[in-house]
């Protein structure tokens, strides 16, 4: 579905990769990496959402993984959820949509590997920079 795949693209390359940074409070351990008292400790919300625990085969982009929705943190949890996830979703979900009821076989116009992504001194967000397609490969 649609929605199956929106939730996996926000997943896969969510647009922020990092928390906000935080001191630890107290001495406490994270499987085997202890973090001391006072430590700068950043969460990578990009790594969270590709934790194998969590995620079987979490590096493949899988357009029809189940329920990737219940488990990824691309919008945030708790109180600091964005409130703009909703619209995040309607936008991706109405954009996919339409290209792909225009140019059924639009492909990419080089090698994923070649997409330039946005490059700024101190980045909040990600994403590229652009996307050359061919919309009709004939």
């Amino acid at each position: 579905s649609t929605a199956a795949a929106v939730e996996e693209i926000f997943r896969f390359e969510t647009s922020v990769e990092n928390g906000t940074f935080r001191y630890a409070k107290e001495d406490v351990v994270i499987r085997d990496t202890l973090i001391p008292k006072g430590s700068l400790v950043q969460v990578s919300i990009a790594g969270a959402n590709r934790d194998p625990e969590v995620f079987e085969d979490p590096d493949r982009m899988d357009v029809e993984r189940p329920n990737a929705q219940a488990d990824h943190l691309a919008f945030g949890v708790g109180p600091h959820y964005c409130i703009g996830a909703p619209l995040a979703r309607l936008e991706m979900h109405i954009a996919l949509t339409t290209l792909f009821e225009r140019f059924p076989r639009v492909t990419l116009a080089s090698a994923p590997q070649d997409v330039p992504w946005l490059t700024v001194p101190f980045p909040a967000f990600r994403g590229v920079a652009e996307l050359p397609v061919v919309l009709d490969p004939s």
